[in-house]
Protein backbone atom coordinates (compact mmCIF):
# COMPACT_ATOMS: atom_id res chain seq x y z
CA UNK A 1 0.00 0.00 0.00
CA UNK A 2 1.43 2.83 -0.94
CA UNK A 3 0.41 6.33 0.21
CA UNK A 4 1.63 10.17 1.03
CA UNK A 5 4.93 10.24 4.16
CA UNK A 6 2.17 12.78 5.92
CA UNK A 7 -0.83 10.52 5.93
CA UNK A 8 0.93 7.37 6.86
CA UNK A 9 0.04 7.73 10.87
CA UNK A 10 1.04 7.81 14.24
CA UNK A 11 3.61 5.07 14.61
CA UNK A 12 5.24 6.27 11.33
CA UNK A 13 5.30 9.68 11.38
CA UNK A 14 2.91 11.71 12.77
CA UNK A 15 1.06 15.03 11.03
CA UNK A 16 2.21 17.79 13.49
CA UNK A 17 0.32 21.28 13.70
CA UNK A 18 2.60 24.48 14.18
CA UNK A 19 1.30 24.48 17.91
CA UNK A 20 0.86 21.18 18.24
CA UNK A 21 0.71 20.10 22.03
CA UNK A 22 0.88 16.30 21.66
CA UNK A 23 2.79 14.30 23.79
CA UNK A 24 5.75 13.73 21.15
CA UNK A 25 6.40 16.89 19.75
CA UNK A 26 9.41 17.85 22.34
CA UNK A 27 10.66 14.52 21.06
CA UNK A 28 10.06 15.24 17.00
CA UNK A 29 11.47 19.11 17.99
CA UNK A 30 14.97 17.65 19.52
CA UNK A 31 15.40 15.03 16.76
CA UNK A 32 15.13 17.61 14.10
CA UNK A 33 17.59 19.51 16.02
CA UNK A 34 19.95 16.66 15.89
CA UNK A 35 19.39 15.86 12.37
CA UNK A 36 20.26 19.29 11.27
CA UNK A 37 22.84 19.42 13.57
CA UNK A 38 24.45 16.06 11.75
CA UNK A 39 23.87 17.79 8.41
CA UNK A 40 26.33 20.60 9.37
CA UNK A 41 28.79 18.19 10.64
CA UNK A 42 28.51 15.68 7.45
CA UNK A 43 28.86 18.83 5.53
CA UNK A 44 32.54 19.38 7.25
CA UNK A 45 35.31 17.49 7.15
CA UNK A 46 34.88 14.94 9.91
CA UNK A 47 37.61 14.21 12.40
CA UNK A 48 39.55 10.83 11.80
CA UNK A 49 38.17 9.47 14.75
CA UNK A 50 34.74 10.72 14.02
CA UNK A 51 33.31 7.16 12.52
CA UNK A 52 29.78 7.88 13.19
CA UNK A 53 29.17 11.41 10.95
CA UNK A 54 31.92 8.96 8.18
CA UNK A 55 29.91 5.94 7.94
CA UNK A 56 26.36 7.81 7.09
CA UNK A 57 28.28 11.22 5.43
CA UNK A 58 27.09 9.90 1.81
CA UNK A 59 23.55 9.70 3.82
CA UNK A 60 23.12 12.35 5.77
CA UNK A 61 25.21 14.87 3.57
CA UNK A 62 22.08 14.60 0.68
CA UNK A 63 19.44 15.24 3.37
CA UNK A 64 16.81 17.43 1.83
CA UNK A 65 14.78 19.36 4.12
CA UNK A 66 11.24 17.22 3.31
CA UNK A 67 13.32 14.00 4.22
CA UNK A 68 14.74 15.69 7.46
CA UNK A 69 11.38 16.97 8.54
CA UNK A 70 10.04 13.43 8.38
CA UNK A 71 12.71 11.22 10.03
CA UNK A 72 12.51 13.96 12.58
CA UNK A 73 8.96 12.66 12.87
CA UNK A 74 9.24 9.38 14.18
CA UNK A 75 8.32 7.84 17.60
CA UNK A 76 11.44 7.79 19.25
CA UNK A 77 14.81 10.17 20.42
CA UNK A 78 17.89 10.04 17.99
CA UNK A 79 19.62 11.90 20.77
CA UNK A 80 21.79 10.06 23.57
CA UNK A 81 22.87 11.68 26.50
CA UNK A 82 24.81 8.61 28.85
CA UNK A 83 21.41 7.16 29.28
CA UNK A 84 22.57 3.72 29.48
CA UNK A 85 25.30 4.57 31.72
CA UNK A 86 24.62 5.21 35.62
CA UNK A 87 28.16 5.07 36.61
CA UNK A 88 29.43 7.94 34.64
CA UNK A 89 25.73 9.48 36.23
CA UNK A 90 26.79 9.17 39.55
CA UNK A 91 29.74 10.78 39.23
CA UNK A 92 27.16 13.50 37.50
CA UNK A 93 25.28 13.81 40.07
CA UNK A 94 28.13 13.83 42.99
CA UNK A 95 29.59 16.44 41.34
CA UNK A 96 32.63 14.89 40.67
CA UNK A 97 32.69 17.25 36.87
CA UNK A 98 36.48 16.43 36.83
CA UNK A 99 35.55 12.41 36.18
CA UNK A 100 32.51 13.00 34.69
CA UNK A 101 34.26 14.39 31.90
CA UNK A 102 36.56 11.66 31.68
CA UNK A 103 35.00 10.48 28.24
CA UNK A 104 36.24 8.40 25.16
CA UNK A 105 34.84 10.32 22.79
CA UNK A 106 33.96 14.01 21.91
CA UNK A 107 30.40 15.42 20.37
CA UNK A 108 30.67 15.78 16.42
CA UNK A 109 28.67 19.40 16.97
CA UNK A 110 30.21 22.68 17.60
CA UNK A 111 30.37 23.73 21.58
CA UNK A 112 27.54 25.97 21.73
CA UNK A 113 25.21 23.84 19.65
CA UNK A 114 26.10 20.78 21.31
CA UNK A 115 25.18 22.68 25.12
CA UNK A 116 22.05 23.72 23.54
CA UNK A 117 21.00 20.49 22.39
CA UNK A 118 22.25 19.27 25.82
CA UNK A 119 20.18 21.39 27.56
CA UNK A 120 17.44 20.46 25.95
CA UNK A 121 17.64 16.35 26.05
CA UNK A 122 18.29 17.00 29.62
CA UNK A 123 15.22 18.79 29.90
CA UNK A 124 12.89 16.11 28.52
CA UNK A 125 14.54 13.55 30.22
CA UNK A 126 14.53 14.89 33.73
CA UNK A 127 10.69 15.78 32.68
CA UNK A 128 9.95 12.09 31.25
CA UNK A 129 11.40 10.46 34.06
CA UNK A 130 9.51 12.03 36.67
CA UNK A 131 5.95 11.94 34.62
CA UNK A 132 6.56 8.40 32.75
CA UNK A 133 9.07 6.35 33.64
CA UNK A 134 8.18 3.56 30.98
CA UNK A 135 8.35 5.95 28.27
CA UNK A 136 11.49 7.08 29.43
CA UNK A 137 12.47 3.64 28.44
CA UNK A 138 11.11 2.96 25.48
CA UNK A 139 11.03 6.15 23.41
CA UNK A 140 14.18 8.28 24.94
CA UNK A 141 16.25 4.95 25.93
CA UNK A 142 17.10 5.85 29.26
CA UNK A 143 18.06 2.93 31.62
CA UNK A 144 15.98 2.49 35.01
CA UNK A 145 19.39 3.09 36.81
CA UNK A 146 19.99 6.06 35.02
CA UNK A 147 16.45 7.30 35.39
CA UNK A 148 16.43 7.26 39.53
CA UNK A 149 19.59 9.11 39.14
CA UNK A 150 18.31 11.80 37.13
CA UNK A 151 14.71 12.00 39.18
CA UNK A 152 17.12 13.17 41.66
CA UNK A 153 18.67 15.98 39.70
CA UNK A 154 16.95 19.47 40.55
CA UNK A 155 16.02 21.95 38.04
CA UNK A 156 18.49 24.17 38.34
CA UNK A 157 21.54 21.28 38.12
CA UNK A 158 20.49 21.16 34.82
CA UNK A 159 22.29 24.31 32.98
CA UNK A 160 25.66 23.07 35.08
CA UNK A 161 25.11 19.81 33.70
CA UNK A 162 24.64 21.05 30.05
CA UNK A 163 27.17 23.09 30.04
CA UNK A 164 30.28 21.28 31.66
CA UNK A 165 29.27 18.01 30.00
CA UNK A 166 28.03 19.28 26.09
CA UNK A 167 30.47 16.21 25.44
CA UNK A 168 28.79 13.70 26.20
CA UNK A 169 25.56 14.34 23.88
CA UNK A 170 25.62 12.63 21.26
CA UNK A 171 22.86 10.74 18.17
CA UNK A 172 22.03 7.98 19.26
CA UNK A 173 23.05 4.75 17.39
CA UNK A 174 26.27 5.98 16.30
CA UNK A 175 28.00 2.00 16.38
CA UNK A 176 24.37 0.72 14.48
CA UNK A 177 24.71 2.98 10.95
CA UNK A 178 23.06 0.77 9.43
CA UNK A 179 19.67 1.35 11.52
CA UNK A 180 20.38 5.24 10.69
CA UNK A 181 20.26 3.78 6.77
CA UNK A 182 16.95 2.40 7.15
CA UNK A 183 15.35 5.35 9.13
CA UNK A 184 16.36 7.36 6.68
CA UNK A 185 15.35 4.96 3.58
CA UNK A 186 11.91 5.26 5.39
CA UNK A 187 11.74 8.95 5.88
CA UNK A 188 12.03 9.09 1.52
CA UNK A 189 9.70 5.99 1.44
CA UNK A 190 6.18 6.37 1.01
CA UNK A 191 5.55 2.20 1.96
CA UNK A 192 3.43 2.06 5.35
CA UNK A 193 4.50 -1.83 6.27
CA UNK A 194 8.57 -1.26 6.25
CA UNK A 195 8.11 2.06 7.60
CA UNK A 196 5.56 0.30 10.34
CA UNK A 197 8.52 -2.56 10.93
CA UNK A 198 11.19 -0.45 11.28
CA UNK A 199 9.36 1.63 14.03
CA UNK A 200 8.74 -1.60 16.20
CA UNK A 201 12.22 -2.57 15.75
CA UNK A 202 13.98 0.67 17.16
CA UNK A 203 11.21 0.98 19.47
CA UNK A 204 12.67 -2.28 20.56
CA UNK A 205 15.85 -1.79 20.29
CA UNK A 206 15.80 1.64 22.09
CA UNK A 207 14.10 -0.44 25.25
CA UNK A 208 16.61 -3.38 24.92
CA UNK A 209 19.76 -1.41 25.61
CA UNK A 210 18.48 0.42 27.90
CA UNK A 211 17.14 -2.41 30.26
CA UNK A 212 19.65 -4.84 32.34
CA UNK A 213 20.62 -7.83 30.82
CA UNK A 214 18.08 -10.92 32.15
Amino acid sequence: MNTSPDTLGQMRAPTRKTDSTDALAPICDLNEQCLKMLVEAARAPPPADELFVGHIFSLIETLDAATLTTAARFPFLLVDFGFRDPKWWSAVIAGNDGAASDVAWLSPFPRAAATTLSRATLMLAWHTVRTDSEASVVLLGIAPAVARLLRSLRLQDIDRVAEHHYQRVRPRWEDRPSVWRQLLFCAKSTEVDIAHDFVLHALQLTASTALPKA
